[in-house]
């Protein structure tokens, strides 16, 4: 299975191409920023926080889950959008990582949260443990295959499939496993797929679980050629929804790094503009970076 949901490589030559192309060509029109909802602390309850990009803040219960926390610039591409709150709040208790990809896994920001936790857990693929291995306690770090669950601060937390890819240096492609998260608790199921290109893989998931919330990426789609192997664009991720069966469409991966040759404001245009097609029972929600979203309070698990 795990060759169906890799996604293809791109000569060297090609993408050495596709960057001489995007340096000499007309630059896009600049952006507005996106809209920022500051806070000075984390809220009390139960909430999903968007930080930015991949980046999503959850209290579940009594534990707070960070998901791919990226707090400042990756390699060649600063940040564009700023922190909703201080970085010093940003705490948590569990974190849970996508894959190896310099904008989901961020060794500065695993580091600082370290620092300010050092009870903290890392939830991770397979092969993870080889990009972390310097700065954690082994005890500290729980690698998981696809459909391996574990369960942490009271939450139940499910490696799913997506179809990606891992890399992070030359010499470690696919060294690691990639994927998505369920987490669940009595009372929510939550999705957050990481990077994923479409795949029969959202319906086995939509399968196996109830999912209220799915946050799902709409953004770095352009080239085609290159990124539909590897991402979903707006009308895809709300095809995905369906297939996972979600109640709420949460999007995300947009907006705060540059990172392919749509404008930054096009994904959540063109998503409105899906959204507001779209005549099935889906509920779509757009968050604001920062905006507090209050959890549904309904979910049961379909497997046994």
């Amino acid at each position: 299975m795990t060759e169906n949901l890799t996604s293809p490589r791109i000569s060297f030559f090609k993408i050495l191409r596709w960057q001489l192309d995007r340096w000499l060509s007309p630059k896009k029109h600049p952006a507005q920023a996106l809209p920022i909802v500051a806070h000075t602390q984390l809220p009390h309850g139960e909430y999903a926080i968007w930080i930015g990009h991949a980046s999503l803040w959850l209290r579940l219960g009594e534990t707070t889950v960070a998901i791919d926390p990226v707090f400042g610039n990756i390699p060649m591409h600063p940040r564009l959008t700023p922190l909703p709150l201080p970085q010093e709040q940003l705490k948590a208790d569990v974190v849970l990582i996508t894959h190896a990809h310099y904008d989901h896994y961020d060794k500065a920001t695993i580091r600082y949260m370290l620092a300010q936790n050092p009870d903290l857990i890392i939830v991770a693929p397979s092969g993870f443990w080889r990009y972390i291995k310097r700065f954690i306690d082994r005890e500290q770090c729980f690698e998981m295959e696809w459909w391996e669950s574990l369960m942490v601060g009271g939450l139940f937390i499910t490696l799913v499939p997506a179809k990606h890819w891992s890399k992070r240096t030359p010499f470690d492609t696919n060294k690691a496993l990639w994927g998505g998260y369920v987490i669940q608790n009595e009372e929510h199921t939550l999705y957050h797929s990481g990077d994923s290109a479409m795949g029969d893989h959202f319906k086995t998931i939509g399968d196996r679980f109830e999912i209220d919330e799915a946050f799902l990426p709409i953004g770095a789609y352009k080239p085609e050629w290159i990124m539909s192997h590897n991402h979903i664009n707006p009308p895809q991720a709300l095809r995905a929804a369906h297939d996972l069966g979600a109640q709420t469409l949460i999007p995300i991966h947009y907006g705060t790094f540059d990172l392919s040759d749509e404008p930054l404001d096009e994904p959540l245009k063109w998503f409105k503009e899906c959204a507001m097609q779209d005549t099935s029972y889906l509920t779509t929600h757009v968050l604001n970076i920062g905006e507090v979203y209050r959890l549904r309070s309904m979910s049961t698990d379909k497997s046994t």
